[in-house]
């Protein structure tokens, strides 16, 4: 641990450790459990990063290759962030308008149509049974009862056959 971590009070070996609940406590060093999982429950290992320094100051040395390829993952990075960020708002906007307009109006059409539809003085009007139903309903009647009078005389035929023999 470097002298800088352990004044700061950070580093592995710290007393301030993370816990086992996961938040900072006190570790308690020489202390061996393991979970039910057969993994030791003590606290994970932290990684001290150095200190951000308060301010920023231009060098004017040139940067060196590792630093230019650092800054231009760095740049790919954000702007393949903000091109997602960008794509789910496009995504985001007919869904919105989906949602707070076209189900808004809907709602309110259905209202009104059934409140047309369902109108006392309309009742009647639309119960009533259209002229070709009628017709054929009158049509299928008639057809029933001539069947049912076929039939009768197709049993008595029947009977008389058999009381002939």
């Amino acid at each position: 641990v470097s002298s800088a971590n352990s004044a700061s009070g950070g580093g592995i070996n710290s007393q301030n450790s993370w816990n086992n609940r996961g938040g900072i406590g006190n570790h308690h060093q020489g202390r061996s459990t393991s979970s039910q999982y057969g993994r030791p429950s003590g606290p994970p290992t932290i990684v001290q990063l150095p200190q951000v320094p308060d301010t920023m100051r231009q060098t004017d040395a040139p940067p060196s290759d590792r630093e230019h390829v650092e800054m231009e993952i760095i740049k790919s990075l954000i702007d393949s962030y903000f091109s997602i960020v960008r794509k789910n708002y496009i995504d985001m906007v007919p869904k919105t308008i989906m949602y707070f307009l076209v189900n808004h109006v809907k709602d309110e059409l259905q209202n009104e149509l059934v409140s047309e539809l369902y109108r006392e003085a309309e009742i009647g009007f639309l119960m009533k049974e259209a002229e070709d139903i009628a017709l054929r309903r009158k049509t299928c009647l008639e057809m029933k009862d001539l069947l049912e009078k076929a039939l009768e005389i197709v049993n008595e035929v029947r009977d008389f056959n058999s009381f002939a023999k």
